[in-house]
């Protein structure tokens, strides 16, 4: 390939990537800093808000896992591009950054596959324990989401040193 068809490739893998973890990010953020806590106190029945909380919930993991996997896949693709093996700081950021991406696919993945049926099903005296549950982990993507923005830009640093 001629030097402009890789650098165009090298955009284009860079805009998917950090659009794709933009909407991750993003859906999370507001997920769990501004819907979760205005629907809480929007309903009088803690019933009404687990039953409103577990619609919006149904169905969002199948687009959750389809924007992990381009995240993953585009970055996977950007270091095949970008390799410097000789960098150890680059290197030990991607691990880094690898690792950040694979917890939080564990992560998304226990919560859309086991706390959320848990939740689901939940009697109403188990409520409140579920939904900090649920927060406690939703901010967890959250932080593994914003590591992984921060890591991306630490090797996007050192890479240009």
């Amino acid at each position: 390939m001629g030097r402009f068809a890789m650098k165009t490739l090298e955009q284009f893998l860079f805009w998917v990537h950090g659009m794709s973890a933009a909407a991750w990010f993003g859906a999370i953020f507001y997920r769990t800093l501004v819907i979760d806590g205005k629907a809480y106190t929007f309903f009088d029945k803690q019933a009404d808000y687990e039953h409103f909380s577990t619609h919006l919930a149904h169905n969002m993991r199948y687009f959750v896992t389809a924007g992990l996997l381009v995240c993953g896949l585009s970055g996977f693709a950007l270091v095949g591009l970008k390799w410097d093996g000789s960098n150890i700081a680059w290197l030990a950021l991607m691990t880094a950054k690898a690792s950040v991406w694979l917890a939080a696919c564990v992560l998304f993945t226990y919560v859309s596959w086991v706390h959320w049926p848990w939740r689901a099903c939940a009697a109403p005296d188990e409520f409140a324990r579920y939904r900090t549950q649920g927060q406690r982990l939703a901010l967890g993507m959250v932080a593994l989401a914003g590591t992984g923005f921060a890591l991306g830009q630490a090797c996007r640093a050192i890479a240009s040193v």
